[in-house]
């Protein structure tokens, strides 16, 4: 009985956790956004060329409560800037309030070669 209820919570767990609603792509960047206006200043929006159910108008990085943010727009500028394919992943339940689009809160950049 005990195995069968260690089996169940990590199973409900992971149902959860799917939930949550991680969502990928491996794509490329088309365009990179940043705002000064009130609430958003700093916040990077970006749009992609292959955009994943769920995340339709791409991805968004915070820029006063993302730690490395720094480093992810050297990412973004990077691949941005050599057409390079990047690996996005995201959580659909943090929506970028600046948008009426579904804008998905970056969690995770890779450069793919």
């Amino acid at each position: 009985m005990k195995r069968f209820l260690v089996i169940f919570v990590i199973a409900l767990f992971t149902a959860l956790q799917a939930e949550a609603g991680t969502i990928n792509a491996t794509t490329t960047i088309t365009k990179l956004y940043t705002y000064e206006q009130a609430g958003f200043e700093g916040d990077l929006a970006i749009k992609i060329a292959d955009v994943p159910v769920g995340c339709e108008a791409g991805f968004w990085v915070k820029s006063s409560t993302t730690t490395g943010y720094k480093n992810i727009v050297s990412f973004l500028l990077s691949a941005f800037h050599t057409g390079t394919q990047v690996h996005l992943s995201g959580n659909d339940s943090q929506r970028w309030t600046g948008s009426a689009q579904n804008f998905c809160r970056l969690d995770e950049m890779a450069l793919v070669k």
